[in-house]
């Protein structure tokens, strides 16, 4: 049963980033996101994953180049990472 009033999301890292590109391709549209706690929660857990692989998140070529970088799984490993 799902808990509305906690909802709880489970996603895998290279998921995590697509909706993150998704909604920044979207960005100038809507910068109401900007102020939407998701997606600053998103940009966070992406940003402190991103550090911890050893990218400079405020060089922007290679924090894109990272964002972009969806290997899949690596040895058969699934990897996931939640967001609650």
């Amino acid at each position: 049963m799902i808990d509305e009033m906690n909802p709880s999301l489970e996603a895998s890292l290279d998921d995590l980033k697509v909706i993150y590109r998704v909604l920044g391709e979207h960005f100038q549209e809507h910068p109401e996101l900007g102020e939407n706690g998701f997606y600053r929660s998103l940009r966070r857990l992406l940003e402190a994953q991103a550090e911890a692989e050893g990218v400079d998140v405020n060089d922007d070529e290679e924090w894109t180049e990272w964002l972009l970088d969806a290997p899949g799984n690596a040895g058969g490993e699934t990897r996931r990472d939640l967001l609650n």
